[in-house]
């Protein structure tokens, strides 16, 4: 690890928070210059996906991936926002001056908190070893790939495990290489680390203003003790990168459906679309939110059906890129062997419980699910019932989809050891969605208790 590494890094992820801050501008979801701090995460997490569809369509269509390429792409991006936002008539204009004094104090404490703890979590990344089995058998290996080859390499792609896996975190690792000026895989941890800051900022600026801070800093700590988070989240993989984009695209969905703003649905559509490209499991994800999102609007169903379809044929077209080029060099994709009357089999009920222990294992999630599924309840009963089903349905079929893993695939065993399985993986987004939609569902429910009381 060198200083020079560190400060390239932080250059390269400047740039991905100034071009997602334009290109938010261009969406019209910043109205205030304070606007911009505030949705300095969500913005961090635009840039990151905008720029992650534009290099892989740039790389498949063969253009030299090198820091010239990275630095011209970030500067067009966010040209291109402002060009854009200008041509719509936006402006940021000054915001209006803080007057909740009290619900400052419990945030700032709940930012030094959360802060500490990410101040120690920053002195484990930057001394941490290349350990997981998947970063040194295949998603490190191809960002080296990309990084050493100025683009994809067929024979590299095609000689690691699951080679048609999607790109963008080897490409994100080879933009990485090139601001630190080498293959430096120990300081390349300081990225993962990054991800996590940007996604915790972008939720807690989607919701701090419309939920309690005495219930939102809590949730948002909680997220970075969990047992599992502790463990995994510094390893070089995609799971949690995927999982931030989703988890962040599903509170904004849920946003939309009560607020009609057209950027919420915008930014989401682009984050979804970069999660497709992130693994290939994006799509599922974003298929079980998206269902979410279709229960929870059934009332305006002929108003937001067709929107939200309209999401779903972005996140899918954004797939078309990379499998056109690694079909083109003959690498095959992974399918399933499993067959329909494996729907039936004692394969699936074991599979199903197996889903429901993992999600259920304080000993990784602590007590996250417990709130969540109480959360659930109470927002059925006493808050908005529209978030209830949009929680209720998502986690449900996302703990379907990590169950189906080992029907789809019969050669994968029905355990919870990482090795064989990775069911575990799978739940972490479930899990994360559950501890971020908590605060929005606990605030619905005590809106409705003070107007309540009030009258």
């Amino acid at each position: 690890m060198t200083v020079r590494a560190l400060l390239g890094l932080v250059v390269l992820h400047a740039g991905f928070l100034g071009a997602g801050t334009a290109v938010l501008f261009a969406l019209g979801g910043l109205g205030y210059r304070r606007e911009a701090v505030r949705l300095a995460g969500l913005s961090y997490l635009l840039g990151i996906s905008v720029l992650g569809i534009a290099w892989t369509c740039l790389l498949a269509a063969g253009v030299p991936f090198g820091l010239v390429t990275v630095v011209v792409t970030i500067g067009l991006a966010a040209a291109a926002g402002v060009v854009v936002g200008r041509g719509r008539g936006l402006a940021l204009a000054d915001g209006a001056p803080i007057v909740a004094r009290r619900a400052l104090l419990v945030g700032a404490a709940g930012v030094a908190l959360v802060g500490l703890y990410l101040e120690v979590l920053f002195r484990s990344a930057r001394l941490e070893g290349l350990y997981s089995f998947d970063g040194w058998a295949f998603w490190v290996p191809r960002g080296k790939a990309i990084y050493y080859a100025g683009g994809f390499d067929p024979d590299v792609f095609a000689a690691v495990p699951h080679a048609s896996y999607p790109p963008v975190v080897p490409i994100l690792d080879a933009a990485a290489f090139h601001a630190m000026g080498s293959a430096d895989v120990v300081t390349l941890h300081v990225q993962y680390w990054l991800f996590a800051l940007g996604f915790l900022a972008a939720v807690a600026g989607l919701l701090v203003r419309r939920v309690p801070a005495w219930i939102l800093w809590p949730s948002v700590a909680l997220v970075l003790v969990l047992p599992r988070m502790r463990a995994s989240l510094l390893a070089a993989q995609a799971d949690y990168l995927l999982d931030y984009l989703v988890v962040t695209a599903a509170i904004l969905l849920l946003l939309w459906l009560s607020e009609r703003r057209p950027w919420q649905l915008h930014a989401a559509a682009l984050l979804l679309a970069c999660g497709a490209i992130v693994k290939r499991e994006g799509l599922v994800l974003a298929g079980c939110v998206l269902a979410g999102a279709a229960v929870a609007s059934w009332r305006s169903r002929r108003w937001a059906w067709p929107r939200l379809a309209a999401v779903a044929a972005v996140a899918a077209v954004a797939t078309v890129p990379w499998q056109l080029w690694y079909r083109a060099h003959g690498i095959r994709g992974e399918l399933g062997s499993g067959g329909s009357h494996e729907l039936f089999s004692r394969r699936t009920l074991d599979s199903l419980r197996l889903a429901v222990d993992v999600l259920a294992g304080s000993g990784r999630w602590s007590v996250v699910p417990t709130i969540g599924l109480v959360a659930v309840v109470l927002a059925a009963v006493w808050g908005r019932r529209s978030h209830a089903a949009f929680a209720g349905v998502a986690v449900g079929l996302l703990t379907l989809a990590g169950a189906s893993t080992s029907v789809v695939f019969p050669d994968i065993g029905v355990t919870a050891d990482e090795a064989v399985n990775p069911i575990v993986r799978l739940t972490g987004g479930t899990v994360l969605l559950v501890a971020c939609l908590t605060p929005l569902l606990l605030a619905g429910v005590w809106a409705g208790r003070s107007a309540r009381y009030e009258s």
